[in-house]
């Protein structure tokens, strides 16, 4: 069954925004009475249609649905901004697994430039990412693709776990500070997860991180692209926490 994600006030005048309205109509041929989900964050509405007009979709609430589709901690990615589409991609499949935010982050290797005059239509373009992928796998919150910001702009102070994916520490072999860190968790922790972008964390960025709470984490014996690091980190996490108790 599709979920769509709409605001309260849609929620409240029963009437589908234009988007959700085009994708029933023209690409899921929808009829009066067919059923879907609605998330209005962060809850979950059975909703059946009662009208298909011209230009907008009517429904009515069936009941509201039980059940919890999100990790118990929340975890959020500071992103070395990496080249071309790979961003696009972490998003993606960083919301299906479970990610609550991703902040983009420019560091000294970063190759992207960041153009001011598109820096709100390329934010637009991530969070509807981001909302695509949290519909798909039934999430009940849509994570937040937030302003995109150097490294030393960030305050990291809410964050009671800071964790610094680094590759010279898998290098040399260190194995037990993440699994140490995700064992140690307690329920609604708020962790920070900092990854480099493809040319890596300088030595003076690592030491800049340490001096703001954060500890460096090997990943294991291989070194990871940076778009796969979020990856093994939330599904370690969904492991610990969501199949291994």
């Amino acid at each position: 069954m599709q979920k769509f994600f709409i605001s309260l006030e849609e929620f409240e005048a029963l009437s589908l925004p234009k988007d959700v309205t085009y994708q029933i109509k023209n690409v899921l041929r929808g009829q009066v009475s067919d059923q879907f989900l609605l998330g209005v964050e962060p809850k979950t509405y059975l909703a059946e249609i009662t009208e298909i007009g011209n230009k907008e979709i009517k429904f009515r609430v069936v009941k509201e649905m039980a059940g919890n589709f999100e990790l118990p901690v929340f975890v959020s990615l500071f992103q070395g901004y990496p080249k071309g589409d790979k961003l696009e991609s972490i998003i993606k499949y960083g919301t299906q697994l479970g990610i609550s935010e991703i902040h983009p982050t420019l560091m000294t290797r970063s190759v992207f430039k960041l153009d001011p005059q598109k820096k709100e239509n390329k934010l637009e373009r991530l969070n509807k990412i981001a909302k695509e992928a949290a519909e798909q796998s039934f999430r009940n919150i849509v994570p937040r693709v937030k302003d995109i910001e150097n490294l030393k702009n960030i305050d990291f102070k809410e964050y009671s776990i800071k964790l610094l994916c680094y590759e010279e520490s898998a290098k040399k072999g260190e194995e037990s500070a993440f699994k140490k860190a995700i064992q140690g968790l307690s329920f609604n922790d708020r962790i920070a997860v900092v990854v480099g972008p493809e040319g890596g964390i300088t030595p003076e960025e690592a030491c800049y991180l340490e001096s703001q709470g954060f500890v460096k984490v090997g990943l294991g014996p291989r070194i990871m692209r940076t778009e796969t690091v979020i990856y093994y980190i939330l599904s370690a996490i969904s492991y610990e926490w969501e199949l291994g108790r």
